[in-house]
């Protein structure tokens, strides 16, 4: 009896963490221009805007630029007009929590020097990265902490005037469940799989 009551509270304690997580942004560039073209010097974003200087969107294979997965879609920071670009998303409102910041990013994949960028998001998040033109796709993920209810936006902020830049795709922010609420989750778990053992025994 014990057993199944503990169940319950396992499932139901994945069913509040589940609640809690969730995307809170999200975009692989995939559905901006027109399907399976690349446009230099983009500037349509649906949840973008290129603040400075201009960005490319590729379509995956052209210009010697694979996008990850080798499909889709994704952007070459430092656009067609030698003047890298600033790229910001559109505001994104973050309620106190805990949230990840989550992109892709690899060198320009095209033999050039290497290229540098700041990434910001409303003053929680703010680091640089150079890459070398070799530097295969990567999957960054940035951790932070919003203490009371915010709005904000993410910059992709591209230094450089060669017209070959950083590569960045699927970029997101998601909110993270609370440590208490991962350690309660691990608990109902664990009686789940005890009472998995019993009815087996």
């Amino acid at each position: 009896m014990k057993l199944k009551m503990l169940s319950s509270f396992a499932l139901a304690a994945a069913i509040s963490t589940g609640a809690q997580a969730g995307v809170i942004f999200q975009d692989n560039f995939d559905a901006e221009g027109s399907a399976g073209t690349s446009t230099l010097n983009y500037n349509s974003f649906a949840n973008w805007t290129v603040a400075t200087g201009t960005v490319d969107l590729i379509d995956s294979g052209d210009y010697s630029i694979d996008c990850v997965g080798g499909t889709g879609k994704c952007v070459d920071l430092d656009g067609s007009t030698r003047s890298a670009g600033t790229l910001n998303s559109s505001s994104i409102a973050l309620s106190a929590g805990i949230y990840s910041l989550m992109f892709d990013i690899s060198g320009n994949q095209r033999g050039s020097a290497d290229d540098s960028m700041i990434v910001t998001l409303a003053g929680l998040v703010n680091e640089s990265f150079t890459l070398s033109a070799n530097d295969p796709w990567q999957t960054v993920i940035r951790t932070f902490t919003v203490a009371a209810n915010i709005n904000g936006f993410i910059s992709f902020n591209h230094s450089g005037r060669d017209n070959i830049g950083i590569v960045l795709d699927n970029v997101s922010v998601v909110a993270v469940p609370e440590p208490g609420t991962l350690a309660l989750l691990g608990l109902g778990l664990a009686g789940l799989g005890a009472a998995r053992r019993r009815q087996k025994a």
